[in-house]
Parts: C-alpha cells; sequence; structure tokens
C-alpha cells in the first residue's frame, strides 16, 4: 500500500476546520450585526456601573471575527483585550477592525478541550461517555477583570456535526450524552476561568438561546418563533424579557437550543452568583433564503 495514499483521521484538524467555515461564512457580517453590537455594548456600560471590576484587562472568549463585539467601545475603556478562538485567520480579521492594535494579545485555544481526541462525529459517539475536557488557557496572560464569553455554549458541540454528509443519527440517548459532555465543558471552563479573574472580576455569559427562523423557500417556521410572537403580541423587540421570564416552559417544551442553561449547572453556582441577566435580540440574517434571529441572554457573574 501506498503510504501516501492512506486516509488518516487527525484528530482536531475536521473540528477546526467546522469553525472556519462558519467564520467564513460571516465575516462581511459587520454592518448587519450593528445592532446586535450596541445592545452588548449596553450590557457592558451596565456591568461597569453596577460592579467594581477593573478596566485593566477583559478576556472575550469565541471572539471570532469580532462582528458581534463593540470594538471602539471596548478599546476605550480597557487597558489590555485578550482576543480566543480556535480560527487564526478570523482573529486576523477582527484584529484588522481594531484602532488599537497594541493593545491586544490574541490565544488560538480549542475552547472543548477535547478537539484533540476526537476525529470524527463517529469517534466522538464511541468516546462520548468518557471524555474528560480539559481547556487549555495555559497560552493567556490572567488576571482579568472581565471575561466575555461570546455565544460559544450551543457551537461547541455542533461544530463536530458541522457540514458532515454522513451524519450521526441522534438518538435521544446519544442526544443526553452530549449534552452531559456540553456540560463538563462548562464546568471546565468555569472552573478555570475562577482562577484566571481578578479579585473583583465578572463573567459576561452570552448564550444564544432560541432559534427564530423562518424559510422563505420551503415556509418552515421554527417551533421557537411562534411561540415567542405570542408571548411578546408580536413585537418582539420591545418586549424581550416577557421572553425571558418564560425561558423554563420553553426549555420543558425543547424549544431552548441545546446547552443554554450550562451556566445554571450546580457545581458552576456554588462558584458563581448571578449579578445582572439581560434579554438581546440577535438578527443574525435577513436575506433571499431565510429570516434568522436569536433571543439571547447574557448574565453577569461574581466570583463566590
Amino acid at each position: 500500500m501506498n503510504p501516501f495514499m492512506r486516509k488518516v483521521n487527525v484528530p482536531y484538524v475536521k473540528f477546526r476546520k467546522a469553525n472556519t467555515l462558519r467564520n467564513d461564512s460571516t465575516q462581511h457580517d459587520w454592518q448587519h450585526w450593528g445592532g446586535y453590537r450596541d445592545q452588548i455594548q449596553q450590557v457592558l456600560e451596565q456591568t461597569l456601573e453596577h460592579n467594581r471590576c477593573g478596566r485593566g484587562h477583559i478576556l472575550l472568549l469565541g471572539a471570532g471575527n469580532g462582528n458581534d463585539v463593540p470594538i471602539s467601545y471596548i478599546e476605550s475603556i480597557f487597558e489590555r483585550i485578550t482576543i480566543v478562538d480556535i480560527d487564526e485567520k478570523a482573529l486576523d480579521r477582527f484584529l484588522a477592525k481594531s484602532a488599537h492594535p497594541e493593545k491586544y494579545e490574541r490565544a488560538i485555544i480549542d475552547l472543548t478541550g477535547v478537539g484533540a481526541e476526537v476525529s470524527s462525529p463517529d469517534d466522538l459517539k464511541e468516546k462520548v461517555d468518557d471524555l474528560l475536557p480539559n481547556v487549555d488557557f495555559s497560552p493567556l496572560h490572567p488576571p482579568f477583570d472581565v471575561v466575555m464569553n461570546l455565544c460559544f455554549t450551543t457551537q461547541l458541540i455542533s461544530a463536530f456535526f458541522y457540514r458532515k454528509k454522513n451524519k450521526v443519527v441522534h438518538t435521544p440517548e446519544f442526544s443526553a450524552q452530549l449534552d452531559r459532555l456540553l456540560e463538563r465543558i462548562h464546568i471546565n471552563i468555569f472552573e478555570s476561568l475562577r482562577g484566571l479573574l481578578a479579585s473583583d472580576g465578572v463573567i459576561v455569559h452570552l448564550t444564544d438561546t432560541l432559534l427564530l427562523q423562518h424559510m422563505k423557500t420551503s415556509g418552515y417556521t421554527s417551533p421557537a418563533t411562534s411561540k415567542t410572537l405570542e408571548l411578546t403580541g408580536g413585537n418582539l423587540r420591545e418586549n424581550l424579557d416577557l421572553i425571558y421570564e418564560h425561558l423554563p416552559e420553553l426549555a420543558k417544551q425543547g424549544l431552548c437550543l441545546p446547552g443554554a442553561f450550562v451556566h445554571v449547572h450546580p457545581q458552576i453556582m456554588r462558584l458563581y452568583k448571578v449579578e445582572l441577566r439581560f434579554s438581546l435580540l440577535w438578527e443574525f440574517v435577513h436575506d433571499e433564503y431565510e429570516d434568522r434571529d436569536y433571543f439571547v441572554s447574557a448574565h453577569v457573574l461574581s466570583k463566590l
């Protein structure tokens, strides 16, 4: 056998490629996501007003292209900015938007902590119960006054299946196994972050919680869409907090995205308390094919 013709499953590479494809597909969305960036800026402004956290060093996890980051505002507030993603080219695009690149450090980190151990969806299914996430934060230079988790929660596991032709069958049992893996990943992340925070530091945890989607070609509408319109009287933008109040009910109906509530896992809540919470609307894409928005929840966590 010609050794150069062998098919080799390389851990981490395909997973990283999936995230690269995602970032590539949204690299031109800076202008479209302006309203969402404004909401995130308001979250940061109120967080800094409410908490005693310093303004020296901010860590942005899952920073990607930076399209959802109020870059100018953050540069005006913080002396140092560390951006993290698994996609180096996306971080290059982020820095191209910066007026003060000298303030930045960047780190290429796999936030699943298991990407190097998994070579395919089938491999993940075989190993899922035995995987012990260990995110390597050693490239970072703490302490951090603010850590912002930029909606990576619901993307971590799905990246293993992104654009995969031969999809693994998602049985209820396998879905439950993936949920438990996602919990283990976040327990590891939040335990590690606690040691990286300054004494008065906080985590701003953003996660997309509800998919609000209408496909114009097929007419498909996501189940959460009609429910949220009902709850808000058709005025989604002005009544976002009405949705937040009903999230437990929506979760029981299976309408929330997987991983949307991992931050309130008991092992994490033993380390932090929720200081503030926010409801945001991420108008993700509106084109000839679909209208897709996300209801995003943000929680500000301080150390116990």
